[in-house]
């Protein structure tokens, strides 16, 4: 059982002598980051790249049931981060939303090393622990257990000192090396996972940043419906622009009131005037409180420009045109993209492979969709390229209002097609949030289905040895079960057929009773490559064949052999 001591006591034991020794925050000596969330969770992550972004990877029960999540630097800046990813044996992924890139100085911690090699010379070692006001908690440790696959086992070396609650995630150092992270706490043994052994966790999460949202190419949708949608919207917004003018010099301001409705995203135009006077943009709401500025780019009545806006609520917003340089004339005029009612409507339904829907959405703006989903039957969210200048980012929630797409804070481009794979935890009401971040224009948002839990768990599910095979799409997310009747001490083949697709899944078995008597979690298999797992049934029974959807979505085909290959 792990026990862990109170935030109190925990703060009061790391100052005693025999807790551990106290150092000023410095990149690399401890975990990169201290971690708290809203259910009152403390622990610990390291950084690791992946692309161009710095993520943290912290043990999966330190965040698994927030809502929130925070992390605080080294340098003691803190940010909010979101879950993106979970894994077998406890490991998780966190993205920090940060305004500028988070650099990842530690980037040693998955260096290659001979860990045997080092667990064998060396029965010491420091577990490093970041507080949360950017100190560190060293405590030396006895190594006092290990296997050649995964866990380490540690003790203090001082007998009253105690492993505690906020620990979780912390980095262990053999020799100045980094050997793994502390998951959890048994009667004050630590349990250690290889530096190894989660490196190949998460190897292939690092490797190919694209995986996770590639699946079997989207249906494609008619070119010319795009335009249709759009030009029907800007038909309804024609003719409600309101105009504006003046003049402006350097250091002066002008003013001007509108009334907007809140997630009702209206474009900005300015006009050429042929005057050279330079000027920037400031919108505030009816508080005086500064809701838009076009930055650090002043406009010039020289040249065109157009700024998409959307009011965060219905208000009198006042529209201040600030002088940079020069005098002279300017003109704009305020026109409407689409309404809230079109964005978050009562109507704005989506059928599971029914028509897709259509709309425009500008940077600020939600647009919201309506979906029934059944537990277990996973879908392919569908969106077009568009020639939209458009950036947006997608989530889905429940009906309760909890996030169920973990990849929410990823930035998509209406210049590319993105097609998501995602399986419902429940049975209920979804709803798909498309949120601009960048620019405007036009999207369409297609749900198409990948499986049906009746194909993935349906009561015909069954294999033979030396049957037929069986077929069907597996989706991250999703659990696929298999039935088949075997013998006690009579080898088997499971034989799995390639089908091209990039999608990945692990394979697990189990007995009548549940108990599990294969499993292999860091191994995921993918839809390119044909392989055969060789199987002995300890006994004669019943068992299930499982396949457990961890990225994207494939075709699989499984057929099961006697005997072991001979060649």
């Amino acid at each position: 059982m792990n026990t862990f001591l109170s935030p109190l006591f925990v703060f009061l034991i790391a100052f005693l002598p025999c807790a551990g020794t106290l150092l000023a925050a410095h990149p690399g000596l401890a975990s990169d980051v201290y971690i708290r969330t809203d259910d009152n969770q403390t622990g610990q992550g390291v950084f690791r790249q992946r692309g161009g972004e710095c993520l943290v990877i912290t043990p999966l029960h330190v965040v698994d049931n927030a809502l929130q999540i925070d992390v605080t630097l080294a340098d003691k800046r803190r940010y909010p981060a979101e879950l993106i990813e979970s894994f077998p044996g406890d490991i998780a992924v966190l993205r920090i939303m940060a305004a500028d890139p988070i650099p990842c100085k530690a980037g040693a911690y998955f260096a290659k090393i001979p860990i045997d090699t080092l667990l064998e010379a060396e029965k010491s070692g420091e577990m490093r622990t970041m507080l949360a006001d950017g100190s560190i908690r060293i405590i030396a440790v006895n190594i006092v257990g290990y296997d050649q696959f995964r866990t380490i086992h540690v003790v203090p070396q001082e007998a009253g000192t105690a492993f505690v609650k906020g620990e979780s995630g912390s980095p262990l150092y053999i020799a100045g090396r980094f050997a793994g992270m502390l998951l959890s706490v048994t009667d004050n043994v630590g349990n250690v996972v290889r530096s190894d052994a989660l490196a190949q966790t998460v190897a292939l999460f690092f490797e190919d940043r694209t995986r996770a949202a590639v699946a079997v190419p989207a249906v494609a949708l008619k070119k010319t419906d795009m335009p249709a949608a759009e030009q029907a919207v800007r038909k309804e917004m024609a003719g409600k622009e309101q105009e504006f003018g003046g003049v402006i010099a350097k250091s002066a301001v002008a003013e001007h009131s509108i009334k907007l409705e809140g997630n009702s995203p209206v474009r900005l135009s300015f006009l050429p005037t042929g005057d050279g006077a330079q000027f920037n943009i400031e919108i505030l709401d009816s508080a005086r409180r500064i809701v838009f500025q076009n930055g650090t780019h002043p406009l010039c009545g020289t040249e065109a420009a157009t700024i998409p806006f959307t009011p965060p609520t219905s208000d009198t917003y006042s529209i201040f045109i600030v002088g940079t340089k020069g005098e002279g004339k300017y003109a704009f005029t305020v026109t409407p993209i689409t309404t809230n009612a079109r964005l978050r409507g009562e109507a704005n339904a989506v059928h599971i492979g029914g028509d897709a829907v259509h709309g425009l959405i500008a940077r600020g703006a939600v647009a919201e969709y309506f979906v029934s989903l059944e537990a277990n039957s996973p879908v392919r969210l569908s969106l077009p390229a568009t020639e939209a200048r458009l950036r947006y980012r997608l989530d889905i929630v429940d009906a309760a209002g909890r996030s169920v797409y973990r990849d929410a804070g990823r930035l998509y481009s209406a210049g590319d097609t993105v097609a998501i794979a995602f399986t419902p935890p429940t049975t209920g009401r979804y709803t798909i949030r498309i949120k601009g971040i960048e620019g405007e224009g036009a999207y369409a948002l297609h749900v198409l289905p990948i499986a049906s839990n009746a194909q993935l768990r349906g009561e015909a599910n069954v294999l033979a040895v030396g049957g037929a095979q069986a077929e069907g799409s597996i989706a991250q997310g999703a659990l696929a079960e298999y039935r088949l009747q075997l013998e006690a001490l009579r080898p088997v083949r499971f034989q799995f057929a390639g089908t091209g697709d990039a999608g990945t899944y692990t394979v697990e078995i189990v007995d009548s009773t549940g108990i599990p008597v294969y499993l292999n979690p860091t191994r995921r298999y993918d839809g390119t490559e044909s392989f055969a797992i060789p199987f002995t049934a300890p006994k004669t029974d019943i068992y299930t064949l499982r396949l457990v959807g961890t990225a994207g979505e494939c075709r699989y085909a499984i057929s099961v052999r006697q005997g072991v290959r001979t060649d």
